[in-house]
């Protein structure tokens, strides 16, 4: 006669199931955390790299900041992320040098970002502080005086040298956002109404969007696009960190549908800009 066999009751079946359950609601948003944090880890390695190219630039060039773009065109090879590429591994891929188009992908691809910015500037997800340390494109007129009202004068019509850069520990060079960023003159400049003017942070993304304050200037221009509390940002002496994005905009924008809002003040005053100008 064959043993008599015990098998599970139905009582315990479902108590081994739920508590799987609640372990996978426990462990799957701890997981998904450790994920993002390798993805910022591997962003921030991005962007030492590329602000290390951007010294080693400098170094070659009598100590003069790379131009972020030396022809009326966007040729990656004229843009400062076609200059500063040869100096950093895995940067640009050329796919036609005929035309100059290129993928950037690789060390210009944050993890996080390339998936929420799509396609911009052709997998570039980072984004120089041109408007302070690029100069002008050459063989254009327009001085920073008008076109990117105080504090700015005529010494920001040339590439920064380094010597003018009054605190390098804490001037912006480059920063999670898509192509170009710029800093909070913006919204004091009447004529400026180009929806690049704020930072997109990258890191801990929302769903909501990126709107002017109802006191703000009345010609911003904004569009909606997916924004982070975070932002990995490279200074001036080579240095990455992660900071909150709004101690890095306008306090006139408004973030996640009016959660939170920039920080910064504008106006003529070098330090209500801090760390986008080169003197402050």
């Amino acid at each position: 006669m064959l043993p008599k066999r015990r098998g599970f009751t139905l009582i315990e079946l479902l108590v081994v199931i739920a508590i799987i359950a609640i372990l996978a609601a426990i462990l799957f948003p701890v997981f998904a955390k450790a994920r993002e944090a390798a993805r910022q880890t591997s962003c921030r390695s991005n962007l030492k790299q590329i602000a290390t190219g951007f010294m080693m630039y400098a170094q070659d060039y009598d100590e003069v900041m790379v131009p972020w773009r030396t022809a009326p065109n966007f040729a990656v090879p004229t843009l400062y992320n076609g200059l500063v590429s040869p100096y950093i591994k895995n940067g640009i891929e050329i796919i036609d040098p005929a035309t100059g188009a290129a993928n950037l992908g690789g060390v210009w691809a944050c993890p996080t970002g390339k998936a929420a910015f799509g396609n911009v500037s052709q997998g570039n997800t980072y984004a120089y502080n041109y408007y302070v340390l690029g100069g002008l494109v050459s063989g254009s007129t327009t001085s920073p005086a008008t076109a990117r009202a105080a504090p700015f004068d005529a010494s920001y019509n040339l590439p920064a040298p380094l010597a003018s850069l009054g605190r390098p520990a804490e001037i912006i060079l480059i920063l999670d956002g898509p192509q170009l960023c710029r800093g909070p003159w913006g919204y004091d400049n009447a004529s400026v109404t180009d929806p690049a003017n704020f930072v997109w942070g990258t890191h801990q993304p929302g769903s909501g969007n990126v709107a002017p304050s109802t006191t703000a200037n009345t010609n911003a221009v904004t569009k909606t696009w997916i924004t982070g509390r975070l932002t990995n940002v490279a200074y001036c002496d080579g240095h990455v960190k992660t900071v909150p994005t709004m101690r890095l905009v306008h306090k006139g924008i408004v973030m996640e549908n009016g959660n939170w809002r920039g920080e910064l003040q504008g106006g003529p005053n070098p330090a209500n800009h801090a760390g986008w100008v080169r003197d402050w």
